[in-house]
């Protein structure tokens, strides 16, 4: 037996040896290898006599020996004719590889035996392995793309889709494999129209052998159309043959919104474009408009004040003449005719004035209203019957801030000119109500201010006016009215006093439907004062005080000396503010400065009121001019205390103005003596008339400068402060006899701040000056009150008092 054995593996040795798979022999009782080929031994590095030592599971580290038996027992049993499965076997270099076992049971004589024929499947398991790896990327790139993907083979057939294909087409794939792609997602248009494939151009990649992109409508499984962008492209073999079409394809439903949402925009933008283009040019034609009408203003400015000294001139001497009792019969007529002519040659100089807003303005608070009601008669005497006449005033109206004599001359002219419209018949209405202008209004009105007002309109229905004149009724000398039926400076007059008064003026028109004048003047919270305007004008005689004239123009000067003589005054002339001084100097009693406002030299005639004033205390100060846009009228209103007569004047106004100065200022005639003060009211005066350093603590500017000029007047030495900070630090640096100061400033409340005064001396005085409702906190320090508005009379005697 072990000779016929050892045959048996001789004839299997030489068939197996030279085998291209790898051979394993091993016998079915104790597993011992009774050969192993050479490309075995080769491929696991160990000799035959190594192997004839060893099993097969020491091969195999996936099995021990009881598993490898129990694995194999099937086929010890005969229950099974072959074994094919893989494992790893393991080299003597410790390396492992992948093998792929075909293990049967065969008998050669009596001796059973294991036969294993073995594959080494390590570089096709590592293809395999690559293979899937690659697929798996694929398959995750594809389906977690938002792209939806298609394939189709050269029939034009699906071959895939995925995932995003599926969940845009709501077809899946299995319902589309095999079928062409046309006929399930693209056969009719929107309208219901067959769609032949033979037009698609997502189908004709294929055919024609070219990519296709473009915009196509998709039918959802649903049945809704839908719209998508597309790519298609002919898929290539390694050989360049075109073997079927990749389709890319992602819904555009949302990008064709806004598409058309970006073009609706775009023009929307264009529109508004051109919209701002327009509004540009025309805020730019109200620009050139406005710079136009202040270069005028300018120029009628300048006129007017020549003009006016010629009037004063004129005017002055033709009165004279006219005093004379050797001037009588025709002469006296001719001379009242050019007296005549010069009023109205003073007229258009003040209108000329308005229109260029340097006319001297005395703005206080006013109740509209209350003027339009007081001037009702005089509107209908005006109109005349033929015209009907409404006036309607709003509930609760607001006071405004205007001189309220120019307001009643603006009024008056708009009614005449609406009159002349209506051509003297038909329906004038007047209104009054409160408005506030906001930032949208001052977009398209530039030369207007944000803010609340009280608005005036007056409204006729009478021809209207042509759009292409609109621009340019307010212009001086423009006119709408047949020649010699109007001068064209009645609306130029309303425009100049409106802009002056910090006002807006607006006007709307229609030919043939009538026009509408509307002007904003600004809102007070102040309430209107209580008081008689002063009577019509008349002589005045004087009581022998002296006037001191400053004048440069010579004519002038001598047409107000000879008429200061027949008012009974004396006068002393200078030509200019150098020569004035010089004569107060001289100890020359003076009861009244009467001086022009724009002189020649170094000193200037406010610097010489100041100076004139500290020598005399109870001199009076008169000013005039013919020009006020200098140094009493600042943004075009009187400064407080200031006294002023405009030229040209008339002997009535002149003589009225003087005495009514001389009045305030309560001086005695310079040739009278003045009455005997007693003891006690020299005493009182001499501590009134104390100088003292004083902080005036005030935001508002022009409070703060008339306030400032008229305490320097009384000559008291002042600083000035226009916040908290500001005056603490005054405060810090220097004593005062005096702090008169605002409760409300920029940078805070002031009632801390007067805290802190009252608890620093008790030789400071305090005075607060304001217009609203003390705080009780500060009420109870009982300082005294400077209530705004004050006059220059009160101020003198709360100065006084609290010292």
């Amino acid at each position: 037996m072990p000779e016929s054995g050892s045959l048996s593996a001789e004839r299997l040795g030489r068939i197996v040896e030279d085998a291209a798979s790898e051979v394993f022999v091993f016998t079915a009782d104790d597993f011992r290898f009774l050969l192993v080929n050479r490309g075995a031994r080769e491929n696991l590095g160990l000799s035959a006599e190594e192997l004839a030592k060893l099993h097969p599971w020491d091969l195999k580290p996936d099995y021990n020996e009881t598993q490898f038996r129990q694995f194999v027992q099937p086929l010890i049993d005969n229950e099974l004719d072959k074994l094919q499965f893989e494992t790893v076997h393991e080299r003597k270099d410790g390396s492992v590889y992948n093998v792929d076992v075909s293990l049967q049971l065969i008998t050669s004589g009596d001796k059973p035996m294991f036969y294993a024929s073995i594959r080494d499947v390590t570089e096709q398991r590592k293809v395999l392995r690559d293979l899937e790896a690659a697929t798996a990327q694929l398959d995750a790139i594809l389906n977690n793309t938002t792209m939806a993907v298609f394939m189709m083979d050269e029939h034009q057939h699906c071959s895939f889709m995925n995932r995003a294909a599926e969940e845009m087409t709501g077809f899946t794939f299995e319902e589309t494999r095999g079928r062409p792609l046309h006929d399930v997602i693209h056969h009719h248009h929107p309208d219901g129209t067959p769609f032949p494939i033979e037009d698609c151009p997502i189908d004709r990649a294929f055919p024609e052998d070219y990519q296709s992109q473009g915009e196509e409508v998709f039918i959802h499984k649903d049945g809704h159309f839908y719209n998508v962008g597309f790519t298609a492209s002919p898929m290539k073999d390694a050989l360049g043959k075109t073997i079927g079409t990749v389709i890319e394809a992602r819904n555009i439903d949302d990008e064709l919104e806004a598409r058309k949402a970006l073009n609706a925009f775009n023009e929307e933008l264009r529109h508004r474009v051109d919209k701002a283009m327009a509004e540009r040019e025309a805020l730019e034609m109200q620009l050139v408009q406005a710079q136009k009408m202040e270069a005028i203003g300018q120029l009628t400015g300048g006129i007017a004040h020549d003009f006016n000294n010629l009037l004063q001139v004129i005017g002055g001497n033709l009165q004279l003449l006219h005093a004379d009792p050797a001037i009588a019969g025709k002469n006296a007529e001719r001379v009242g005719h050019a007296i005549s002519g010069v009023e109205r040659g003073a007229k258009l100089a003040t209108q000329l004035l308005a229109f260029g807003r340097q006319q001297p303005l005395s703005p206080e608070p006013v109740n509209a209203g209350r003027i339009i009601r007081g001037m009702d008669d005089m509107f209908r005497r005006t109109l005349g019957e033929l015209v009907e006449i409404e006036t309607v005033v709003a509930a609760g109206l607001w006071n405004c801030l205007v001189d309220p004599r120019h307001l009643e001359n603006v009024l008056l002219n708009l009614v005449i000119n609406a009159r002349d419209a209506m051509g003297g018949e038909g329906t004038l209405t007047v209104e009054a109500g409160n408005a506030s202008l906001d930032d949208e209004y001052i977009q398209s009105n530039p030369d207007a201010q944000a803010g609340q007002y009280v608005v005036i309109a007056v409204t006729d229905d009478g021809c209207g006016i042509p759009e292409s004149d609109l621009a340019k009724v307010f212009e001086p000398f423009f006119t709408t009215k047949e020649t010699g039926k109007g001068t064209g400076l009645g609306l130029s007059m309303v425009f100049g006093f409106v802009k002056q008064s910090g006002g807006h003026i607006a006007i709307y028109s229609e030919v043939g439907e009538g026009t509408t004048v509307r002007i904003y003047l600004p809102r007070t919270r102040a309430e209107e004062p209580v008081g008689r305007r002063e009577s019509e004008t008349f002589v005045t005689k004087g009581n022998n005080e002296v006037v001191l004239v400053v004048e440069d123009d010579k004519e002038v000067r001598a047409t107000v000396l000879e008429m200061l003589s027949t008012l009974g005054y004396q006068a002393v002339e200078a030509e200019n503010a150098d020569a004035a001084l010089a004569i107060v100097n001289c100890g020359i009693a003076i009861d009244l400065l009467f001086t022009d406002v724009v002189m020649p030299g170094e000193l200037k005639s406010t610097e010489l009121a100041r100076m004139a004033q500290k020598r005399l205390p109870n001199l009076a100060v008169l000013f005039t001019s013919g020009y006020t846009q200098n140094a009493i009228v600042h943004a075009g209103r009187l400064d407080d205390g200031v006294e002023l007569i405009s030229k040209p004047y008339t002997a009535e106004r002149l003589s009225q103005k003087i005495r009514s100065v001389l009045a305030k200022a309560g001086a005695s005639p310079a040739g009278e003596p003045a009455p005997e003060k007693s003891a006690d009211e020299r005493q009182e005066e001499a501590g009134t008339q104390r100088a003292k350093r004083i902080l005036v603590v005030e935001d508002e500017v022009f409070i703060r400068m008339s306030l400032t000029e008229l305490l320097e007047g009384f000559g008291h030495e002042i600083v000035e402060a226009g916040s908290l900070k500001g005056a603490r630090q005054h405060f810090a640096e220097s004593e005062f006899d005096m702090v008169i100061t605002d409760l409300s400033l920029p940078d805070g409340n002031a009632g801390e701040f007067i805290r802190e005064l009252t608890g620093a001396s008790g030789d400071l005085a305090i005075v607060i000056a304001t217009g609203g409702v003390l705080p009780d906190d500060i009420a109870a320090h009982g300082l005294p009150v400077l209530r705004k508005p004050f006059s220059d009379d009160e101020v003198r005697e709360i100065v006084g008092r609290v010292a």
